[in-house]
């Protein structure tokens, strides 16, 4: 009987550590991923001053840019979900031909197009959280 009682609490406590560790790394990979919007929005701002989606959609339509920044802008505008893209990504998702495999570094993805596409039309569980972009610095 004792023993029963000593392997339920061995599981109870293996079990409420492994979901605090759960949590933890739930939480860090949101904190990852808004700090690398966050990110990504300055630098396109520092480079055309405009408004963070303005000046990720410039970056995407840039002919100086490598193609890995240009995909990064594209997941970053996915990422905000802000209405003001979704026309341009849907320009650029029919411009694009099929790929079954895509090099960031080589091309622009339509992969990462639609998968921003998609983040706008069926939600994105982190937009929530670029609500005070206006007072990135």
């Amino acid at each position: 009987m004792k023993k029963k009682k000593n392997l339920k609490k061995i599981i109870l406590i293996l079990v409420a550590s492994v979901s605090i560790f759960a949590l933890i790394i739930f939480f860090c990979s949101f904190v990852m991923i808004y700090q690398d919007v966050k990110d990504n929005c300055l630098e396109a701002q520092k480079e055309y001053g405009d408004d963070c989606v303005d000046s990720l959609i410039k970056i995407v339509q840039s002919q100086s840019q490598t193609y890995r920044l240009k995909n990064s802008a594209i997941w970053t505008l996915g990422q905000l979900a802000d209405k003001k893209a979704l026309p341009f990504l849907y320009e650029l998702d029919k411009s694009l031909l099929p790929q079954k495999k895509c090099d960031l570094d080589k091309y622009l993805c339509k992969y990462e197009v639609q998968k921003a596409i998609k983040w706008f039309q069926k939600g994105n569980i982190t937009s929530w959280m670029y609500g005070n972009r206006e007072s990135w610095h």
